[in-house]
C-alpha cells in the first residue's frame, strides 16, 4: 500500500507542472500589462515603473535587483521559461506573488477565503452523499415504483438545470416569495455568508448555495447508486444468499451495499475537488466570499496572481481527494489489495 501511494505521488508530478505551464502560457497569451492594473488610476513616471517591472520579474536584473541593460541602453526582458522558472519556485517556497489590484499576498487572500469554500463544499457533499444515496437506493429497492419514476423525473431535471439558473430560482422562491407570503416570517438568505451578529444563525446562509452546488451532483449520485445496485444484486452470490433464507433487508445492508457503494464514493470523492473549482458560478450567484468568487473577479480584473494561486490550489488538492478515493478502494473491497502480490489479491 505504502508502494502503492508513493508511485501515485510521483504521478502527480507531471500533472502538476503541466497545469502550471498551460496556466503560464495563458497568463501571457492574454493582452494585458501588469503594469498598469497595479498602477490602476496613477499616473507611474518612468523611474517607478521600470522599478515594478523589475519587481514583478518582467526585466532581467543583477542579484543586487539593479536593472540590466543591453548595448542600446534599453531594459531586457525576462525570457519566459526564466519567469516560470521563478513562479515554481515561489511556487514551491509557499510564495504564489501578489495580487496586481490588491497589494496584498495572494496567500493571505486565500487563507482568508478558503474556509468558506471548502465549508460550503463540504456542506454540498453531504447534501450529495446522504439525498443522492438514499434517493438511488430507493430507486433501485422500489423499482418502476412511483418513487422509481419520481427519483428518475428529479434527476433528469436536476440534470438538465445549470447551476446558476437553478441557483436564481432558489433565491426568487425562498428568498422573495416565500418573505411576501409568510410576511417576513419565513425566508431564507439570498446573498452573503452572515456573521455572527446577523439576523439568522451562520448556518442558515449555507443552505440555498450548498443545495445549488450539490444540485447535479446529486443527481448523478442517485443515478450511479440505482445502476449499481441494481446490478449487484443480480449477481450469483446475492441469489446465493436469497437461496440461504437472509431477508431482503439483510442481503442489501450486508451483502449489496458495500459493493454497489464503490463507483458512488469514488465519484463524490472526486466530485469534492471538482465542487471546490466549480463553485464560482454559485458563489458568484450567492455573493459568496470564497474562492469562486474571488477567482470570478480576478478574472474579469485580469489579475492573474489570484487566478493562478487559486486554480493551482484547487489542483493539488484535487489530486490529493483522487489519491484518498483511490486508497479507500482497500477499504471497501477486500479483494483489492494495491502492491501485494497476484497470488494474494
Amino acid at each position: 500500500m505504502v508502494k502503492y501511494i508513493i508511485k501515485r505521488i510521483l504521478q502527480f508530478i507531471p500533472v502538476f507542472i503541466g497545469v502550471t505551464i498551460i496556466l503560464f502560457v495563458v497568463k501571457n497569451v492574454v493582452p494585458g500589462d501588469p503594469i498598469k492594473l497595479i498602477a490602476g488610476d496613477k499616473a507611474l513616471t518612468p523611474a517607478v515603473e521600470l522599478q515594478l517591472r523589475a519587481s514583478n520579474g518582467l526585466i532581467e536584473t543583477n542579484s543586487d535587483g539593479s536593472i540590466v541593460y543591453d548595448e542600446d541602453g534599453n531594459t531586457i526582458k525576462t525570457p519566459l521559461w526564466k519567469q516560470y522558472l521563478s513562479y515554481m519556485n515561489g511556487l514551491l517556497h509557499g510564495d504564489l506573488g501578489t495580487s496586481y489590484t490588491r497589494g496584498e499576498a495572494v496567500t493571505d487572500i486565500f487563507a482568508q477565503k478558503y474556509p468558506y469554500t471548502i465549508k460550503l463544499a463540504i456542506v454540498a457533499i453531504i447534501i450529495e452523499t446522504v439525498v443522492g444515496i438514499g434517493a438511488g437506493m430507493i430507486s433501485a429497492i422500489k423499482r418502476y415504483s412511483f418513487w422509481d419514476v419520481l427519483v428518475t423525473l428529479i434527476t433528469s431535471l436536476l440534470v438538465a438545470m445549470p447551476a446558476f439558473w437553478l441557483g436564481m430560482l432558489l433565491q426568487l422562491f425562498f428568498g422573495i416569495w416565500m418573505k411576501d407570503w409568510t410576511g417576513g416570517g419565513f425566508y431564507l438568505p439570498i446573498s452573503g455568508a452572515g456573521s455572527p451578529g446577523s439576523e439568522f444563525q451562520d448556518w442558515v446562509y449555507y443552505i440555498l448555495p450548498a443545495c445549488t452546488l450539490a444540485a447535479v451532483s446529486t443527481a448523478y449520485a442517485a443515478r450511479i447508486m440505482r445502476s449499481q445496485l441494481l446490478e449487484v444484486m443480480n449477481q450469483d452470490y446475492i441469489r446465493t444468499a436469497k437461496a440461504k433464507g437472509l431477508s431482503r433487508r439483510n442481503i442489501i445492508v450486508h451483502h449489496a451495499l458495500k459493493n454497489a457503494l464503490i463507483p458512488v464514493v469514488t465519484y463524490i470523492g472526486i466530485d469534492f475537488g471538482s465542487m471546490l473549482s466549480g463553485a464560482i458560478l454559485t458563489e458568484t450567484v450567492f455573493n459568496w466570499p470564497g474562492v469562486g468568487y474571488e477567482i470570478y473577479r480576478a478574472i474579469t480584473q485580469r489579475d492573474w496572481p489570484i487566478v493562478m494561486g487559486g486554480v493551482t490550489l484547487v489542483v493539488i488538492v484535487v489530486l490529493i481527494i483522487n489519491l484518498i478515493v483511490d486508497v479507500s478502494y482497500a477499504f471497501l473491497d477486500p479483494r483489492i489489495r494495491y502492491g501485494a502480490p497476484k497470488d494474494k489479491a
